[in-house]
């Protein structure tokens, strides 16, 4: 309480300075197609938050991680490097199976990405990101329940424009990044986009030396612009992603919680290693790990234009590699090289293929807009993963056990056809009325072959040693459909103030179980995840455009919520129910021309009503969280610029895991990131000095719930410094 009271009086402070503001140029206005068309962020009915490309390059934002600190209520974790997990209002998916899905949908240049490995995209050339917040299911479809997030690149132009960067920093990072655009033709422009990165890793695995958590990555983007006519263009483009890195490292934490082991088979190390007190930065596995991934892409986008609408196509095609092996829980002994007691390990490949196609006519006059459109997916995936068990020489049991796994090889494929549209009727000048809704109509097929060489079956202390049966090959197939309606009625009170109210609903399609200890279980799918969201807000402007602030409440319920736990290394999925509400809210402050604030502040009240974990708490949703970022522009006499930037970001302790379990429960934290940027008198170069995380706070990514009487953390990025400078040319 103390804390959501300082936060509050943070704000308080900030909001009465708006009587003071000097008759300055206003805040820049930033444009959204949050709705599918062009508008001003202030005058959509919707809780949004976009960052622009320039402000995405001057906060030194580089990956979707670096967007949460400054977006209320959004957490990314990750199981491990390949899987990405995006969670808004506390819905999100832990489960990477073949057809199960993300509740968040994540989309780069309107192109849907089906896996969540496609979600960790490198952040270069954007023309701007939107984060959509609550059910999305009228315009971005069945995998909207929670939210959605629009990335956008730059597209080609006709003046030629050229970049080139370079990074340097601790941890031996080293990156290039650079793009270059220019006509080809009078009416045909391309644009190629290239970003290099190499870093050491932050934590060291003292049994075998390896460096964990390095990064090495690879990206390069092209596009094509063909204008043949004024009414006609058409955007060719691919890009490839290739980020290879050694693996997480994951830190058993508070196993003095609840002993399992008897004191006969505990190292006297044991106890104290496997706490706070250790140093998290350190492992002692016994294997090699890694994780990389590879993302291909190819994207074609027709907008054809007529005297009284706009039709559109994109065409894309996608394609996903996947792969990684490491701990799921390194239980050993010493952290200086010792043997250990027992060891749990991870591997999986992963293989994904995706088509879409999304034909979208809309038009416009004085009174009305709207937007209809028919939209087509097809995804097949693989993916086998296989858990391996074995037990050290400090048992004794190696010889009697030894070694032994369980492989799961599991096919999916999902088709899914949707049609909607949306109306925005301008009842007076006053009133707008937004009515819509989505038909979606999903199939999908898995099979699974479950196999297990291991020399017993059932479970030790709570380790799975093989499925409770016989190997088996097991396959389920189901369909559903879903109508989504979304109405808003919006108010413009004055130019600058508007009043809005909606009432939308989303859907997430049915899953199968990916890792099913039996045949039975594997052929049970579970049921879709349908959410109604009524949302009321304000979106306001003061003092000519140089204060903005806005305020939205939410209640949101959720039905058949698909949740998936581990528990003793089983995965277990169930249906639920919840209900989430809150307050979100931000603010900009344009005090002089080059002094601005900017900030959020959001609370979050969640609960499961229904399932195993009634009563409880979401995961990932903190009931407090804050940011607020200061943006300091100094002229100096030559003409140049030095500018200062800062944001500090809090966000209250949330619980990682269903149960809402001690060991998962998440302290709460204050992550400090600031930079100072030199800007040349001729604008065609910069240099930046910057910091992440500067206060050097531990706080965790991710917790794995297991045996033991103990879990498994996978730690945020520590401390980081970096010097980058850019060139230009036009």
């Amino acid at each position: 309480m103390k804390k959501q009271l300082i936060s509050l009086f943070m704000v308080a402070l900030v909001l009465p300075g708006m009587q003071a503001v000097a008759q300055e140029p206003a805040l820049e206005e930033i444009l959204v197609t949050a709705e599918r068309r062009e508008q001003s962020l202030q005058d959509v009915p919707l809780s949004v938050t976009a960052f622009t490309g320039e402000m995405v390059e001057e906060a030194q934002i580089v990956r979707m991680e670096d967007v949460t600190i400054r977006t209320p209520n959004l957490k990314m974790t990750a199981f491990n490097t390949a899987e990405s997990q995006i969670f808004l209002r506390g819905i999100g998916s832990t489960n990477d199976g073949p057809v199960s899905d993300p509740s968040v949908a994540v989309f780069i240049d309107e192109v849907y990405i089906g896996r969540p490995s496609g979600a960790s995209t490198d952040l270069y050339d954007l023309e701007r990101i939107e984060v959509l917040r609550g059910p999305q299911g009228t315009l971005y479809g069945r995998n909207a329940a929670g939210g959605a997030i629009n990335i956008f690149t730059k597209s080609p132009q006709q003046e030629f424009e050229a970049r080139a960067g370079l990074t340097v920093g601790d941890y031996n990072l080293v990156a290039f990044r650079g793009y270059i655009n220019g006509p080809i033709t009078d009416n045909l422009a391309g644009k190629l986009t290239g970003n290099f990165r190499q870093r050491d890793g932050f934590a060291e695995n003292v049994t075998t030396g390896q460096d964990l958590e390095e990064d090495n990555t690879t990206s390069l983007r092209g596009q094509l612009l063909f204008t043949p006519t004024d009414s006609l263009d058409i955007l060719l483009g691919f890009d490839y992603t290739d980020i290879d890195t050694s693996g997480d490292n994951r830190f058993l934490t508070n196993f003095d919680i609840e002993p399992v082991f008897p004191p006969a088979l505990t190292d006297p190390q044991q106890a104290e290693i496997a706490t706070f007190g250790a140093d998290p930065r350190k492992s002692n596995h016994d294997e090699i790990q890694r994780s990389d991934k590879e993302l291909y892409g190819l994207m074609a986008r027709f907008d054809l234009a007529f005297d009284w609408a706009t039709l559109t196509s994109i065409t894309a095609y996608r394609e996903s590699e996947s792969a990684w092996f490491m701990p799921l829980v390194p239980l050993l002994s010493d952290r200086s090289g010792g043997s250990g007691i027992f060891e749990v390990d991870d591997g999986a490949e992963q293989e994904a293929e995706q088509f879409s196609q999304e034909f979208r006519l809309a038009g416009g006059s004085e009174s009305l807009d709207w937007v209809v459109g028919l939209y087509y997916f097809d995804e097949d995936v693989f993916k086998a993963e296989r858990f391996v068990t074995y037990w050290g020489p400090t048992t004794g049991l190696d010889a009697l056990f030894n070694t032994g796994d369980v492989t799961f090889n599991m096919d999916g494929s999902t088709t899914s056809i949707a049609l909607f549209g949306q109306f925005t009727w301008a009842m007076t000048e006053s009133l707008e009325l937004t009515v819509g809704a989505r038909y979606t109509d999903d199939e999908k097929e898995q099979t699974s072959d479950a196999v297990s060489n291991q020399p017993l079956t059932g479970a030790v202390w709570g380790i799975p040693l093989g499925p409770t049966g016989a190997p088996y090959t097991a396959s389920g197939k189901d369909s559903w459909d879903q109508v989504t309606p979304r109405v808003s009625l919006a108010w413009s009170v004055t130019d600058e103030h508007m009043l809005y109210v909606t009432y939308a609903e989303g859907y997430k399609s049915g899953a199968f179980n990916s890792h099913s200890s039996s045949p039975e279980l594997a052929t049970v799918p579970l049921l879709p995840e349908t959410s109604t969201n009524i949302e009321a807000g304000a979106r306001t402007e003061w003092m000519d455009g140089r204060i903005r602030f806005n305020l939205t409440y939410f209640d949101t319920d959720y039905e058949d919520l698909q949740t998936w736990s581990l528990i003793d290394f089983v995965l277990v999925a169930d249906n639920a129910a919840a209900e989430i509400s809150g307050i979100e809210s931000d603010f900009a402050i344009a005090f002089t021309e080059n002094f601005s604030i900017m900030g959020s502040f959001a609370t979050l009240d969640s609960e499961f009503t229904e399932g195993a974990n009634a009563g409880n708490k979401l995961r990932r949703a903190p009931e407090t969280s804050w940011s607020l970022t200061a943006d300091l522009v100094v002229p100096m006499r030559n003409g140049a610029s030095l500018g200062f930037i800062a944001t500090g970001s809090y966000t209250d302790e949330y619980h990682m895991e269903l149960d809402n379990d001690l060991r998962g429960l998440e302290p709460d934290v204050t992550v400090l990131d600031a930079s100072v940027r030199y800007v040349s008198a001729s604008q065609r170069w910069d240099l930046t000095l910057w910091g992440k995380n500067l206060t050097d706070e531990l706080y965790a990514v991710h917790h794995i719930d297991g045996s033991f009487g103990g879990g498994t953390k996978i730690w945020a990025p520590p401390r980081m410094w970096g010097v980058s400078f850019n060139y230009g040319w036009n």
